[in-house]
C-alpha cells in the first residue's frame, strides 16, 4: 500500500496545483456550472488519490495503536465524504439532480476539504517523530493544515461579529497568503511524502516493516 500511495500522492498533487487555479477561473466573473463541476472534479480526485495515503497511514507512524486507528478511520471517512460530496456536486452542475440541486449540495465538498485539512493537521502532528518522514514533512503539514484552519476561523469569526461585512482592497494580501498557502503547501506536503517513503524504501527501510521498531522506539 505504501508503494501505491507513493504514485498516488504525485497525482493528487497535481489535481490540486491545476484544479483551483481551473476553478478560480471559472467563477470569473460569477460561479457557475462550470465552477462547481471544476470544484467536485478536483475534490473526488483528490479523495480517490489520497485514499492509499491513509490506508498506508499505520505504516508510517510511530504513535500508540489506538491513536493510528483513530487517525486513519478519521482518514477514511474524511476521503468518503471528498468522493461522495465532489461527486454530488458534480451530478448537481450536469443537471442529473434535477434542474435545481439541493441547496446544501454546493456547501457540502468544502466542508469536506476543510475536514480534510484538518486530517492532515492531525496526522501531521502524531508522526511527527517517525524518522521515515522526517521534520519537514511535519512543518509542511502543519502549515498546511493550520492555512486552512486559520482561514476558517477567521471567517467564522466574522461571519459571527459582522454577518454585513464585505471585503475589501484591505483584505486581499491577507487571503492572497492563505490562499498561496493552502495551494502550495499541500501539493509539497505529498511530494515530499513521497520522496521520504521513496528514500526510506532505497535505504532498507521498509515502512510496512518498520511500524512496530518506530513504535517502541517512541515509548
Amino acid at each position: 500500500m505504501v508503494t501505491i500511495a507513493r504514485f498516488s500522492n504525485i497525482v493528487g498533487a497535481i489535481v490540486w496545483i491545476l484544479g483551483l487555479p481551473l476553478v478560480a477561473l471559472s467563477s470569473v466573473p460569477f460561479s457557475s456550472d462550470a465552477t462547481y463541476f471544476a470544484f467536485g472534479a478536483v475534490t473526488v480526485l483528490v479523495g480517490l488519490a489520497t485514499t492509499p495515503l491513509v490506508l498506508a497511514y499505520p505504516a508510517l507512524s510511530p504513535a500508540p495503536a489506538p491513536l493510528v486507528g483513530l487517525v486513519r478511520a478519521m482518514g477514511v471517512a474524511v476521503c468518503v465524504a471528498l468522493v461522495v460530496t465532489g461527486g454530488l456536486l458534480v451530478a448537481g452542475s450536469t443537471g442529473l439532480l434535477g434542474d435545481k440541486a439541493p441547496s446544501w449540495v454546493p456547501d457540502a465538498p468544502a466542508i469536506g476539504v476543510v475536514a480534510f485539512f484538518i486530517w492532515i493537521l492531525v496526522a501531521s502532528y502524531s508522526t511527527r517523530r517517525s524518522t521515515i518522514l522526517g521534520r519537514w514533512v511535519f512543518w509542511l503539514g502543519i502549515l498546511a493544515g493550520g492555512s486552512v484552519l486559520v482561514a476558517t476561523f477567521i471567517s467564522a469569526l466574522v461571519s459571527f461579529l459582522d454577518p454585513g461585512f464585505i471585503a475589501t482592497d484591505a483584505t486581499i494580501p491577507f487571503d492572497l497568503v492563505l490562499v498561496l498557502f493552502t495551494w502550495l503547501c499541500l501539493p509539497a506536503w505529498l511530494i515530499a511524502l513521497t520522496v521520504r517513503m521513496r528514500a526510506a524504501g532505497r535505504s532498507g527501510r521498509n515502512p510496512d516493516t518498520t511500524h512496530e521498531v518506530e513504535v517502541a522506539s517512541a515509548r
